[in-house]
């Protein structure tokens, strides 16, 4: 699969709200080098992810945001970060989702319920695109942990 400028985005919230930003984690010596390597499968299990700033409490409906992620590919065109929250349920409002997001879910549950009232449940294991636009509500349920990947655009302009 080739990913280009108009490359699938990412989460999750993941860089929805500058005051989240962290300083991203260069990738290994081998993507500098422009060689294929593997994503490190302790970072994809939740060991050494930074703590970054919650999520802003207009957006919190409930629960206590306490994110941790890294970031595993910051490119010209998308970046890859593994993201990891406790128990929470966030409003997408407004104009919603920023961006497109490509999830794939490592840890724990997440349903997103749209204005209408739709829910739907991804669990360890399952991929999902969320469209640019998306609202209603994000609930993580355990400690939700997931691979995402965005366009570098989406994650220049929210971070």
């Amino acid at each position: 699969m080739r990913f280009g400028r108009t490359a699938w985005a990412l989460i999750l919230l993941l860089g929805a709200y500058p005051a989240m930003a962290a300083d991203p984690v260069p990738p290994p010596a081998a993507a500098a080098a422009l060689l294929p390597w593997k994503l490190d499968p302790a970072v994809l299990a939740g060991e050494g992810l930074s703590e970054v700033r919650p999520v802003p409490k207009e957006v919190l409906l409930s629960g206590v945001s306490r994110p941790r992620r890294a970031v595993l590919h910051l490119g010209d065109d998308v970046v890859v970060v593994v993201y990891e929250e406790q128990p929470v349920k966030l409003a997408l409002r407004g104009r919603g989702m920023p961006y497109n997001e490509y999830v794939h879910v490592l840890a724990g549950a997440l349903t997103l319920t749209d204005t209408r009232g739709e829910a739907r449940e991804f669990r360890q294991g399952d991929f999902l695109v969320i469209p640019q636009g998306f609202t209603g509500t994000w609930e993580t349920h355990g400690t939700f942990r997931e691979l995402v990947v965005i366009t570098r655009a989406a994650w220049d302009s929210t971070h």
